[in-house]
């Protein structure tokens, strides 16, 4: 017998809705089983590099000391480049693939069936890596139900309960361990703006604030003032952690010696033009914040770049040694770590030959020089992972599976 014709007649709102829903709640059920298929591979790939280096650092490595710790970052810059992923999410996923196997293996189970969604299995996998062994199982057993059925907020909440309830440890000697990663972070926004982060004890965060609120509090009061009590409290703490001293609103005398590289187009400087300036490690910024920076700018370094292409010309050397103006010149040029996906700014990365300079010959020249972290160098020298940098195609990199992708271009 055929179903009511009702049932079948996508004419009807509740109709589309009702299959809308479910072709919802399909996909969500296939992504995260699709994401537990990811989190499996990359926990069984590195496991194989570590049991079988030489696939990434060669036959002749395979026997050095440190060939399973180079295998494996080896691995880990493969999948990250297949996978259109940083590196650091990759040692994410594999450590979370990890901690859900061994430690909560019916949460993993219920991942693999699309029953946990992906927010409540990280939250899982992130504080049952917090706990000791003892506290495993009862964990387990107080969060598995909710996590299929609460949204990761309230499902987050829950599970910070669950975990002071079945941790073996007091919360004393925890704190003091937490006290110890303290720590401060930048993260990049668009329109020249920044999130600066801070990790602090809860009472140090507090008072911290409570200072700030006292700041904006007095300036509100100011008869001439505009900005918000959120504006106020910005400035006052962008002032203090800038050195900005005795001006608690925003101005900028009185500030500390801070070196910031600012690349500023001559024409804006000359204020006949509005192309931003772009700040290493950020990107770019509004030409008169760039044009107030040069203002105080204690020195210059002229730059000659193409008037086509933008291009920095080349400048070629004879010796090893990277003389100071090439070194600027580089690094200007390459913004970052040129191995594919790293963020490390070029200021803070070694300068590398790619042709060898001893071995092979290479000239110390912009067309031979690259960008590239400490960790990224080490790979390229300890590793199967080849360069190579030519002037028209600019930098590949071959990994040692064979993936081959060119380097991401510059940042800015």
């Amino acid at each position: 017998m055929e179903a009511p014709e009702i049932l079948l007649d996508a004419r009807h709102p509740d109709v589309r809705i009702d299959l809308g829903m479910a072709r919802a709640e399909f996909a969500q059920r296939a992504a995260t089983r699709a994401f537990a298929d990811q989190l499996a591979a990359i926990h069984a790939t590195l496991i194989e590099a570590r049991e079988f280096p030489e696939v990434f650092v060669g036959p002749l490595a395979a026997t050095m000391p440190d060939a399973v710790e180079f295998a494996e970052r080896a691995a880990v810059a493969d999948l990250a480049m297949r996978l259109f992923l940083a590196e650091q999410t990759v040692r994410a996923q594999d450590h979370e693939a990890s901690v859900l196997i061994g430690r909560v293996p019916r949460v993993w189970s219920a991942l693999r069936e699309g029953d946990v969604s992906v927010p409540n299995a990280r939250a899982i996998a992130e504080i049952v890596d917090t706990l000791p062994e003892p506290a495993w199982l009862p964990f387990e057993g107080a969060v598995l139900t909710p996590a299929t059925t609460l949204a990761p907020a309230r499902f987050r909440t829950f599970a910070r309960a669950a975990r002071d309830r079945v941790h073996t440890e007091h919360l004393a000697e925890r704190h003091r361990r937490r006290v110890e990663e303290r720590r401060v972070w930048i993260e990049a926004d668009i329109d020249g703006m920044s999130f600066l982060h801070a990790y602090l004890p809860a009472e140090t965060a507090a008072r911290a604030m409570a200072h700030l609120d006292r700041v904006a509090t007095a300036l509100a009061a100011a008869p001439d003032e505009t900005r918000t009590k959120a504006q106020l409290r910005a400035d006052a703490a962008g002032d203090a952690l800038a050195g900005v001293l005795g001006a608690a609103g925003g101005g900028a005398a009185g500030a500390t010696g801070v070196t910031v590289m600012v690349t500023v187009p001559v024409m804006t400087l000359l204020g006949v033009g509005e192309e931003p300036g772009i700040l290493a490690g950020h990107g770019p910024i509004a030409p008169d914040v760039a044009r107030r920076l040069a203002a105080h700018a204690p020195s210059f370094h002229r730059l000659l770049t193409h008037p086509v292409t933008g291009a920095i010309l080349d400048l070629d050397r004879t010796t090893y040694r990277v003389p100071a103006d090439l070194k600027r010149r580089v690094r200007i040029r390459d913004g970052q770590c040129t191995f594919i996906g790293c963020g490390r700014r070029a200021e803070d990365c070694d300068l590398d030959h790619t042709v060898a300079w001893t071995a092979d010959h290479g000239p110390t020249a912009d067309t031979n020089l690259a960008a590239l972290c400490r960790n990224h160098h080490r790979l390229k020298h300890n590793t199967r992972w080849q360069m190579t940098q030519d002037a028209a195609t600019g930098i590949t990199w071959t990994s040692p599976t064979g993936a081959t992708r060119g380097a991401d271009p510059p940042p800015f």
